[in-house]
């Protein structure tokens, strides 16, 4: 059914539950017979739990998703037609604190935020599409048994906890921002992980779970009532066998961390996990009092469904794409987050700087304009916005982002119109655009950005690239991409203005370091990623040479990982890209992904954290250059494809396929053919081995050893009518 906007329900809260502990609100109700449909649509926060007759209502996890309360509010609809009966029925909801109301101190000051206050909630109940039930005073309030509850900090839940006694709940004020139903995937249990493991001793015994993961143990157990059992999650295990839990706890100033526990009732086997928080971790130290203990770990977040995939006998291969996939999936938990563990925040470089490969493997699209969404809300009138979004205060100090982040605001808009061919796309982001570029022009040296910060976690004894110089560079290319962008919209002043800023920024640069000099592989990649060359072939020259320095290692941070494969293999030397690619020692990716279990970490040496995505444009490039799945910005959504595969000497069989817009564009090839795919209502331009041929939609089938003269032919055309290349 379509819901009116207006609410006829009224928010609630249970105004004497102590901070920490997670209100329960019920109301019973005769349900009448004859019913075909019954829907709920539910707003609880921070996070909720709706159950009907003691029955959770559905497999979701934490909602709704977050975002900056007072400007958007997000609220969930669910078929509730199987969980009603006949007769006497009741509903119960329990509220966490989440981010709505985080309580301890951290950097990122969320216990300041302007939304803060104590759970709420508002639901209403329709039988048949017409209101049958609404929140109101009539709703009853409780302490339920989970006596704390923080989004970093972890849970406490007491097993043997009874409500002996209800009271009214109270009207409380609206969030204040504006109520749209959820349309991002909501957060579910992907993976069920059993501890490979388990380090023996006297308590506490340390689970290994074998890979980095978000989410938190389930555990079977028996014991006495009143025995607690702790679960403390952590990343690193030291040499002398004890947690690393310093570094992850850094900018939390909580005693507690990471930390659930159970208190239990003595009624046989009990089972449990927390519900209100997540944690990022590989190992879990579980300590207390009990007889019998089973753990397992649940691994969830946003369930994004995939859009694409990468196998080869390359092993290596394999295990970069792997921690590149993990690494996104667990670090989305409504937002794209940095680390699982002690930040959890949606930094706007990290997230653009991986969107690429994020929209090659997952079908994200609906989870970035969520996001985008949250930036755009945080956006203050004079066009700037933070480096975390969403955000409540924290993050607007210019020294901690400048263009080179700020640039998520246009990247990814713009990604997402040549990965889908939706203009929809950058005009839902057009107006925040246009008023981030007044906001550049404000912080403009004469043309030179000199305000931010430069090339995250570059390797000890990189070559120095000034600052300046990468973030004049985004300047130019957001200023480039609304040029673009406004000419696609047909806004021809936009277009003109900002080709006039664009033009203005270049020529500043160009000024500035046209003639600089320097070692830093990361100078020439920006020179030939965005364009800002003069003499490209003496600038591609010097950009290999400060490779052959480095002795074919990368050497540069996040930025440098994201421009240096693709400015080499745009301008003919994907082989040397792909010597990069593979380099197994320090610094590199296969070295970054053996060190961190499963995922990619915040430096190349796997310290800080195990667990981030920034590096992660390894991702699409394996699909950019290997599986040569290339996208026409003049037709774009995959409608003309441009297929130019590079196959190593050390890959023999090769898979890569991306759900385009059109349908399934495939690629595959073992030491004979290279099989195609090419969805319908496409067409290709197929470039390899020294031939360039048109493709319409169709399969196909190329024979490797013929490479000037390789036969290529059409399923279809099986009976011997295939044509010659």
């Amino acid at each position: 059914m379509k819901f009116k906007p207006e609410w006829k329900a009224q928010w609630i809260t249970f105004a004497g539950c102590p901070g920490h502990t997670a209100p329960v609100f019920r109301r019973i109700f005769h349900f009448p017979s004859g019913v075909k449909a019954a829907q709920v649509r539910i707003c609880g926060l921070g996070f909720y739990v709706m159950a009907i007759n003691g029955q959770r209502v559905g497999d979701e996890i934490m909602q709704p998703a977050f975002t900056a309360y007072d400007k958007r509010v997000l609220y969930n609809v669910y078929d509730v037609s199987g969980y009603l009966a006949e007769g006497i029925n009741e509903i119960e909801v329990t509220l966490g604190n989440g981010w709505y109301n985080e309580m301890q101190a951290s950097a990122w000051q969320f216990e300041h935020a302007v939304w803060r206050a104590q759970p709420k909630m508002i639901a209403e109940l329709y039988i048949d599409e017409e209101l049958f039930l609404v929140s109101d005073t009539s709703w009853e309030c409780a302490r339920s048994g989970t006596v704390f509850n923080s989004l970093r900090c972890g849970e406490t839940f007491d097993g043997g906890h009874r409500i002996e006694g209800w009271e009214q709940a109270s009207l409380t004020p609206a969030p204040g921002g504006m109520m749209e139903e959820q349309r991002i995937p909501p957060i579910r249990v992907r993976d069920i992980i059993e501890p490979v493991a388990i380090i023996p001793g006297p308590l506490p015994v340390i689970y290994d779970f074998g890979v980095n993961l978000s989410g938190n143990v389930e555990i079977k157990v028996t014991g006495k009532k009143g025995n607690k059992v702790a679960i403390q999650y952590f990343e690193l295990l030291r040499a002398t066998g004890t947690p690393d839990l310093e570094r992850y706890k850094q900018h939390v100033y909580d005693e507690r961390f990471q930390r659930d526990e159970y208190i239990l009732s003595g009624q046989g086997t009990e089972v449990w996990h927390s519900e209100f928080s997540y944690n990022g971790f590989r190992y879990a130290r579980v300590y207390g009092e009990y007889e019998t203990i089973e753990v397992v770990a649940r691994c969830f977040h946003t369930d994004l469904p995939d859009a694409g995939g990468l196998l080869c006998d390359n092993s290596r291969i394999d295990k970069i794409q792997e921690a590149v996939r993990r690494s996104t999936l667990t670090n989305f938990h409504h937002i794209p987050t940095d680390c699982p563990h002690r930040e959890k925040n949606g930094w706007t470089g990290d997230a653009h700087l991986s969107c690429e490969q994020a929209l090659f493997n997952f079908a994200i699209q609906d989870a970035y304009v969520k996001w985008l969404d949250d930036l755009a809300d945080c956006q203050r009138p004079s066009g700037r916005i933070p480096c975390i979004a969403p955000t409540s205060s924290w993050g607007y100090d210019h020294m901690l982002c400048g263009p080179a982040w700020d640039a998520a605001l246009f990247v990814i808009p713009w990604q997402l119109y040549r990965y889908t061919g939706q203009t929809a796309y950058v005009e839902r982001y057009y107006e925040p655009m246009e008023k981030y570029l007044g906001y550049l022009r404000s912080i403009l040296d004469h043309g030179i950005c000199r305000i931010g910060v430069g090339d995250w976690s570059a390797p000890a004894g990189a070559p120095e690239c000034p600052t300046e110089v990468l973030l004049t560079a985004y300047s130019f290319y957001m200023a480039d991409l609304f040029a673009r962008i406004s000419g696609i919209l047909h806004k021809g002043e936009h277009q003109r203005q900002a080709s006039g800023l664009a033009e203005e920024i270049k020529a500043a640069f160009l000024r500035e370091y046209g003639s600089l000099q320097t070692d830093s592989q990361l100078f020439y990649a920006i020179l030939l990623y965005f364009g800002l060359a003069e003499d490209v072939p003496q600038t591609l020259n010097q950009l290999i040479r400060t490779v052959e320095k480095a002795d074919c290692h990368i050497m540069g941070g996040i930025f440098c990982a994201k421009m240096l494969l693709d400015a080499l293999t745009d301008h003919g030397h994907v082989e040397l890209a792909y010597k990069i690619a593979s380099q197994r020692d320090f610094p590199g990716w296969s070295y970054m992904a053996d060190l961190c279990a499963g995922t990619l970490g915040e430096n190349w040496y796997g310290g800080s954290s195990m667990n981030h995505h920034m590096f992660s444009e390894i991702g699409a490039w394996y699909y950019k250059a290997l599986a040569g799945f290339r996208i026409d910005d003049c037709y774009p959504g995959f409608k003309r494809i441009r297929l130019a595969p590079h196959i190593p000497a050390d890959v023999q069989e090769f898979q890569a396929w991306h759900q385009t817009p059109y349908g399934r564009l495939e690629i595959s090839w073992d030491t004979e053919h290279i099989r195609l795919v090419i969805p319908e209502g496409t067409s290709a331009t197929l470039v390899y081995g020294g031939i360039t041929r048109e493709l319409a939609s169709g399969e196909y089938n190329l024979n490797r050893e013929e490479n000037h003269h390789a036969s290529c032919r059409t399923a279809g055309e099986a009976s011997g009518h295939g044509s010659k290349l």
